[in-house]
């Protein structure tokens, strides 16, 4: 017997091996449930300027990517329908975001190569 359709696999594969992932996942909660926290290392960090470098990306990446989107959201002379506030709006706060965060990342990498006296 032939089977056509690759749900009526996906069911089968479901309804033999659901049991099976069940009882492995209890095993592995009470595996984790033995575990008991390891003690803090004792030597101490490398100070670096990380905290500070990502709190500059992120304001600076999120302001420069914020008047990036606004410029391509924003069309002059476009009829109402097309260029409306909210999209507008809406662009320049993904923009903002999407800055703050790669910014963020990328001043904590900087930062963290300049290490403080």
């Amino acid at each position: 017997m032939r089977m056509r359709s690759v749900g009526a696999v996906g069911f089968c594969l479901a309804v033999l091996l659901a049991p099976t992932a069940r009882a492995q996942g209890r095993a592995n909660a009470l595996a984790f449930a033995r575990l008991q926290a390891a003690a803090d290392s004792s030597a101490p960090g490398r100070r670096s300027w990380s905290q500070v470098g990502a709190v500059a990306g992120g304001v600076g990446g999120g302001a420069v990517f914020a008047v990036a989107f606004y410029h391509f959201t924003h069309r002059t002379g476009a009829t109402n329908p097309t260029n409306n506030t909210t999209g507008t709006l809406g662009g320049t706060l993904v923009g903002a975001a999407i800055g703050a965060a790669g910014g963020a990342l990328f001043g904590a990498f900087v930062g963290s190569l300049f290490p403080r006296r």
